[in-house]
């Protein structure tokens, strides 16, 4: 049984142009505020694109929207899911011809899926005598978030939850199988998230469209999901709930612990948010292991509530592929 073509870069562009704020968060650190939204420059690209020695000038993704300082700025984001040869020269090119056409600084961001761990293009440079021309661009490396699998799965960002996707539909692509049963474990666990019904159903489809999958394994997935749309629509509630209800309690820990000095401050701070990460992480395992596998028996609940750690971390990843719930402990 032969696996689709994954989708990643209509996913990847359709993500940012819907959950921006999520965007800048997760790979710019930085929080978006009350800067205006941004504004898609796509249909724009075909007035100043034209043939060279490059190819037709195409770019995935080009925005309007404030820089830092408040200024408008161009955001020119290319999705780059495979190796290729001269994509630094690819990515000053464009940046020239959209500078040249819009007269706007611009900053430019490339999104690198690929598999190697070598292939980190960020810098172009040019020089004849004494002249030299430097361009630097941002880059972010899928890859290197391999080894924060938990740490996504635990986050409320919708970027994360794109990131263990992607990772997990390369590691896939031979794997039709294993990638139907990671997939109905992410599509899953988006349910603990606590989202609006719109969020979690626009990222719901943004990973459905990724992971494509054989048209018969497809249809199983998509009938083990409607159960839980309507079965378990109580469940999902409840859910959402508690995970609302558990991040009042980190928060009023954290409040709690500040009280002291300086030095207990730190202290009681570090302590309430240790806990806080670990009573998530523990309630995210009961939470997929229920609506995977039913209701969870008093003795598997008390071995999540009791368990260290790093047997959480080693759980919370093995739920992503168990065929049965022994398999995850």
């Amino acid at each position: 049984m032969d696996t689709p073509n994954a989708d990643y870069d209509s996913v990847w562009k359709q993500a940012i142009e819907l959950y921006w704020p999520d965007f800048t968060e997760f790979f710019l650190l930085e929080q978006w505020g009350g800067r205006p939204a941004p504004e898609s420059r796509d249909q724009e690209l075909a007035k100043c694109s034209r043939d060279g020695q490059m190819g037709l000038f195409r770019v995935d993704k080009l925005l309007g929207a404030p820089g830092i300082d408040g200024r408008p700025c161009l955001w020119h984001i290319e999705i780059q899911a495979a190796r290729q040869r001269g994509f630094a020269e690819r990515m000053f090119v464009c940046q020239y011809r959209l500078y040249d056409h819009f007269q706007l600084p611009m900053r430019s961001i490339a999104i690198l899926g690929d598999r190697s761990p070598t292939w980190r293009p960020s810098r172009f440079e040019l020089a004849a005598g004494d002249t030299r021309m430097t361009f630097d661009f941002e880059t972010i490396k899928l890859r290197d978030f391999e080894g924060s699998l938990v740490a996504l799965l635990l986050s409320e960002n919708v970027f994360a939850w794109l990131v263990v996707a992607h990772l997990f539909t390369q590691r896939t692509r031979r794997e039709p199988l294993r990638r139907a049963i990671v997939k109905e474990k992410l599509l899953t666990g988006l349910r603990t998230c606590g989202w609006a019904r719109k969020k979690f159903r626009d990222v719901s489809d943004l990973i459905d469209r990724m992971m494509a999958l054989p048209l018969p394994l497809q249809a199983e997935l998509e009938a083990q999901q409607e159960i839980f749309d309507g079965r378990r629509e109580m469940a999902w509630k409840y859910l959402w709930q508690e995970r609302a209800e558990q991040r009042g309690v980190e928060r009023g820990e954290a409040k709690g612990e500040a009280i002291g000095e300086a030095r207990g401050e730190a202290r009681g701070e570090a302590r309430g948010e240790a806990r806080g990460r670990l009573e998530s992480m523990r309630s995210m395992i009961c939470a997929q292991l229920e609506l995977r596998f039913g209701q969870l028996d008093a003795s598997a609940r008390q071995k999540v509530m009791s368990a260290s750690p790093d047997e959480l971390q080693r759980w919370c990843q093995a739920v992503l592929t168990a065929r049965t719930i022994d398999e995850v402990f």
